[in-house]
């Protein structure tokens, strides 16, 4: 194989589609970026910045405020309660304490649990069969266990009322661990979360497993300012609250200092709201000239809602009601993943803020509290009466909408409600369905292209995709074809690595000016091509974006092409001086390399760290940190003790192996692609990845072989074609080589590098003409692309 030719192998390789389940989106901001976009290259590092210094992060994060984490004994003496909040505001607790908030964890109690244990009974789910009972006053379910036999488990606690409620029980090292057998108190009903899935003793996601560990997975969203206190020296929990459940100081934030203002100035005084329409008094003794009163804007709201009622990645473990979700959460968005579909309406279980923050509900100004009660969390109007608060003309924002004309649906029937059509309800955990917050327009037509579901046959089970198709063009015409299928159609051709996509991405970057939210979506799908020269000036403009989503996920794109670009590099240092602290982790993770760890954003970035080694990705994420300072042996040590927490996930495997590769471990980075290709034979993705690592290693028999079978599995894998057809070459098989670049071609035409390669190898045969015409070809696609016109002018 020529040098040339074998670069190509380097640098056509696609970062793989994390594969993250639910409950560890923990990488979002290193790992994902930093070692895909080092997949299988020796990056050779020097550890040295752009401009010649060996560490970053001291004069340039020097007003970057560190994690000030203050003692618990100091936090908690702040809080109240909730029984000090009732004597005044007596109406709004009778609303909290029925409401899911309020009874989002409690002690097990006998007059609530009685009837779900007594009488004693059984379930089947899967292979198994679990049992329930109350013996000599426990409250007990028997069940396979970590010994591979059924024990009883005494339930301590439940989380969750209506529709599941599940339960909670010891285990050693100060952990809870979360039941897969759940009760549906509406049908007096046993049932598994997991349905018929079978999960087993071992894996990571059984009941036994650190996927249903409570003080990692739960305990934060159903309790009030809780420390989760995990010590990885010994793997234990020290877990701490201020208050079981989410009580009123989870949504107002500490109160004692009220509590008490109140005590001195309003003895024995209640609390009286306002009427409609008027200002709070201001007398002594009001709320309004109470200092201890902290008005929090709509925005701060919605932050407070969002850090529980989102799927994300934990920065500092302790937000507090006001303050940025931004500067404690990672947020998880739509990506090449299929978490979410490419219109954003929700797959997994990724709950309400997402889909919100791209909704045009949430650009016209709408936040929770327009439509949900913030005591009772229920929805303030019934049906349709609460999307025609604002859709009748009085909300300056909101198109007037008669709602009769609008749903040819006859009234009062399920298709005439607003939310039947524009939140349709995906039911998670077999019993929990939950309306979709993206407010999307049913789009049969994006059915029948891209797969993506939509609510008319969400109803309509009986009819096909054509004709509600039919239907709507019948109804609506040309205002289906609105932006937002456009947007839809870049995201998905984006997904499968189309070149056409990155002009779509790179118009939405700048051009999607109500939401900043698909702006960030594009800048994180333009990661593919950001050593593109156009790709790469609009991610280097969105890194100034006023949104910290958009500036975290442009900076996360261009990782890739950071070493390479001193101005890039340097742009992604003055983020370390970024307000939010997501973009400052996000910075820290590129430059983990030389980060100052004394530095405050360098403290900051260890905290981020630290936290999450409770988790197998979390693990991974510090062995990649570790690997970073320059220390391999920790590094080792922590990315086995990922593969030993979740021995069973092929992602993790194939994780770890582009790890070993990058290091120039290639002989344990092809053990566990070979052992992630085991656990999921039908992935085309591990024996692509298998066949380079051989090819890094020289077996270029073994890589031929591997990528055979990737081409095998997925004949639409332009980039296994590829490297086949250099593998191929390499083994003197330039006619099969040919060949397989062809196939490469045919799939995917918006690539330069596949006929380049084409015609290095028959330049190699010495068939001039065709070598010359193939380079013409990588030039039609990309008219500046200088290896083929170094090649044609080599033929002159």
């Amino acid at each position: 194989m020529s040098v040339r030719v074998k670069q190509q192998v380097k640098q056509h390789v696609k970062p793989p589609r994390a594969a993250w389940r639910v409950w560890g989106p923990l990488l979002v901001v290193l790992v994902a970026s930093g070692v895909a976009a080092a997949l299988w290259l020796r990056p050779g590092r020097s550890g040295t910045t752009a401009g010649g210094g060996s560490q970053v992060g001291g004069a340039a994060a020097a007003s970057a405020p560190a994690p000030v984490i203050e003692p618990e004994a100091q936090v908690y003496a702040k809080y109240a309660g909730s029984e000090s909040c009732k004597g005044c505001h007596a109406r709004e607790n009778e609303y909290w304490k029925k409401s899911h908030h309020g009874l989002a964890e409690r002690p097990i109690k006998a007059t609530m649990d009685k009837a779900a244990f007594e009488p004693p009974r059984s379930f089947k789910h899967g292979s198994q069969t679990t049992d329930v009972r109350i013996a000599d006053s426990l409250y007990q379910v028997v069940t396979l266990a970590l010994s591979g036999k059924k024990e009883p488990q005494t339930v301590q606690r439940v989380i969750g009322e209506d529709p599941l409620r599940q339960f909670l029980v010891p285990f050693p090292g100060g952990r809870m661990q979360v039941l897969e057998a759940s009760y549906d108190p509406d049908r007096n009903e046993w049932f598994d979360v997991y349905g018929d899935e079978d999960r087993q003793p071992g894996e990571w996601g059984h009941w036994t497993g650190r996927g249903m560990t409570w003080n990692a997975m739960c305990a934060n969203c159903h309790n009030t300012r809780l420390r989760k206190n995990y010590d990885e020296a010994t793997d234990t929990y020290h877990t701490a609250m201020a208050q079981m459940s989410v009580s009123c100081e989870s949504c107002h934030g500490p109160m004692k200092a009220h509590v008490d203002w109140q005590k001195r100035h309003n003895p024995g005084g209640k609390y009286t709201p306002p009427p409609p329409g008027t200002r709070p008094a201001s007398g002594p003794g009001s709320a309004s000239a109470d200092p201890t009163i902290k008005r929090f804007s709509r925005d701060q709201v919605l932050d407070t809602c969002a850090q529980c009622h989102s799927r994300r990645g934990e920065l500092t473990g302790d937000f507090v009601p006001g303050e940025n979700y931004f500067d404690h959460h990672s947020l998880t968005i739509v990506d090449e993943s299929d978490i979410f579909y490419p219109d954003g309406q929700v797959r997994d279980e990724d709950y309400e803020f997402t889909a919100f923050l791209g909704s045009r509900m949430y650009a016209g100004g709408v936040r929770c509290v327009d439509c949900h009660d913030p005591h009772s969390a229920k929805t303030i109007l019934p049906g349709n009466l609460l999307c025609m608060r604002c859709h009748n003309g009085s909300f300056p924002n909101s198109p007037l909408i008669d709602p009769i004309a609008h749903t040819y649906h006859k009234p009062d029937s399920p298709g005439a409600q607003c939310v039947s059509c524009h939140m349709p309800i995906t039911t998670y955990m077999q019993r929990h369905g939950r309306h979709d917050h993206g407010f999307t327009v049913p789009d049969p037509l994006m059915t029948k292209q891209l797969g993506i579901p939509n609510a008319c046959n969400r109803c309509h089970t009986d009819k096909d995709v054509d004709w509600a198709v039919k239907a709507t063009d019948e109804w609506y015409g040309s205002k289906m074809d609105r932006p937002s299928r456009k947007r839809t159609r870049t995201v998905a051709a984006a997904r499968r690595g189309e070149d056409s996509a990155k002009a779509g991405l790179i118009g939405m970057l700048g051009d999607e000016k109500e939401y900043p939210y698909w702006r960030a979506v594009a800048a994180g799908l333009l990661t593919r091509w950001a050593g593109d020269p156009e790709a790469m000036v609009a991610l280097m403009e969105g890194l100034k974006h006023p949104q910290p989503l958009v500036r975290a996920n442009a900076a996360h794109a261009l990782e890739g092409v950071t070493q390479r670009s001193p101005s890039i590099q340097m742009a992604i240092r003055k983020l370390l001086d970024d307000p939010s602290r997501n973009v400052r982790m996000t910075a820290a993770g590129i430059l983990r390399e030389t980060i100052d760890p004394e530095s405050p954003v360098g403290r900051e970035f260890e905290h981020f760290v630290n936290l999450n080694t409770d988790q197998p990705t979390g693990q991974l994420q510090k062995g990649l940190y570790e690997l970073a300072r320059q220390r391999p042996e920790e590094a080792i040590g922590h990315f086995k003790k990922a593969l030993e927490w979740d021995p069973r996930s092929s992602a993790m495997r194939q994780q770890v192996a582009m790890i070993y590769s990058s290091i120039g471990r290639t002989k344990e980075a092809v053990e566990q692609l070979q052992e992630a290709i085991r656990l999921d034979p039908a992935n085309t993705e591990y024996p692509y990845q298998l066949g380079l690592a051989y090819a890094e290693s020289g077996d270029i028999s073994q890589a031929i072989k591997a990528l055979e079978r990737a081409v095998k599995i997925d004949p639409r894998n332009a980039r296994a074609w590829y490297n086949l057809g250099l593998a191929r070459n390499s083994a003197q098989d330039p006619q099969g080589a040919v060949q397989a670049m062809e196939k490469a071609e045919a799939i995917d035409g918006g690539d330069p590098d596949i006929p380049y390669a084409r015609a290095t190898i028959l330049l190699q045969q010495q068939k001039i003409p065709e070598a010359a015409a193939a380079a013409q070809k990588a030039l039609q696609i990309r008219p500046d692309y200088r290896p083929a016109m170094q090649l044609l002018q080599s033929l002159q």
